[in-house]
């Protein structure tokens, strides 16, 4: 599931739904709403005390939360960071 906002780090959304696909399961990310969601990346510039945030990848949601049906999953994934806030 992908919360809504302007802060969803792209690894915390992209690193586990490629691992699960890698080994077989159906991931299908759900926000508030069916649209588009924008990830960013934090990094470290020189000059820069703390890390910077860009664009990152941009991902589809096609399945709003209110369809969500539970029993049809096995699991769900939470992207951590400032994500679970939304």
């Amino acid at each position: 599931m992908i919360p809504t906002g302007d802060a969803v780090e792209a690894l915390e959304v992209f690193h586990p739904k490629y691992r699960l696909e890698e080994e077989g399961w159906t991931v299908d990310p759900a926000a508030p709403a069916r649209r588009q969601i924008q990830t960013v990346v934090h990094d470290f510039e020189p000059g820069f005390d703390t890390y910077t945030e860009k664009p990152g990848h941009r991902i589809d949601v096609d399945l709003a939360i209110d369809e969500v049906k539970s029993e049809a999953y096995d699991g769900l994934v939470l992207p951590g960071g400032r994500a679970p806030e939304y």
